[in-house]
């Protein structure tokens, strides 16, 4: 028994020198890991906003400790609000949960994934964001709204009367009969052949007036498509379509429109 006593004594120095060594891993705290030198540079390096660069060093704090999981936060930040690299963020916000499960940090660093996570579903499968559609959408819009005023206007007006008759048509006016005494010459010098009552030669029209561009129309104060639409009994997607490089909520005053 005497003898082992000395070799427990040993064990037990043994043990502890290997402790104050550092031969056993340590808990590191937070504090512990932002002293290293490559992470305070990356802080100062965010604060003047050279993120890429701060991004660097954080990395180089992992090399030095990839237990770090202040550093991994730092990175998690940088990828995901300001060097838009989701996927990396995704990876730096996990290792964080991995080396601290209970960190004051996990709910807004799970709820960051699932952000990262639907913004890297948006860049894979982009949703239909075409301004075509939205012109289109836009017209829709303003055509129902057009047939639902005029709905409502045709429900508001009184019942209609008997129909009025039409106006009578004035008889055409008789031709002036010769004064007594002065008959009228006879023209054709061969009375036994009648006189043609054909109608003279029909005149031909006159050519169209109207002017060979189309009709436009000057932007005013407080206009929209659907307003110049309804002045001119037109629809607003047959006007939007006449002017296809007109943006409908961005009109101009002094801007012209082509009316179809």
């Amino acid at each position: 028994m005497k003898c082992l006593r000395p070799i427990f004594c040993c064990a037990v120095f043994i043990l502890v020198a290997a402790a104050v060594g550092g031969c056993f891993p340590g808990n590191d705290s937070h504090q512990d890991e932002e002293r290293d030198p490559h992470f305070q540079r990356g802080r100062d390096l965010v604060n003047s906003q050279e993120f890429k660069a701060a991004a660097d060093e954080f990395e180089k704090a992992l090399e030095t400790n990839p237990r770090s999981a202040a550093a991994h936060y730092e990175l998690g930040c940088l990828y995901d609000t300001k060097l838009n690299d989701y996927a990396a963020a995704i990876y730096h916000y996990q290792r964080l949960l991995l080396l601290v499960p209970d960190s004051q940090r996990a709910a807004l660093v799970r709820e960051r994934i699932r952000g990262c996570k639907l913004e890297l579903a948006g860049t894979e499968f982009p949703l239909p964001n075409s301004q075509n559609l939205q012109r289109e959408l836009y017209a829709l819009t303003e055509e129902n709204r057009l047939l639902k005023r005029q709905l409502d206007e045709a429900r508001s007006r009184p019942a209609a009367g008997p129909t009025p008759p039409p106006p009578a048509v004035a008889a055409p006016a008789q031709p002036n009969r010769p004064l007594a005494g002065n008959p009228i010459p006879n023209l054709n010098p061969n009375p036994n052949q009648a006189v043609s009552a054909s109608p003279p030669s029909a005149i031909p029209n006159p050519p169209s007036t109207q002017a060979a561009h189309p009709r436009t129309y000057v932007i005013q104060p407080n206009d929209s498509i659907y307003s110049v639409a309804s002045r001119f009994g037109l629809k607003p997607s047959a006007v939007l379509a006449a002017n296809p490089n007109v943006v409908p909520t961005r009109l101009r005053i002094g801007q012209n429109l082509i009316l179809p």
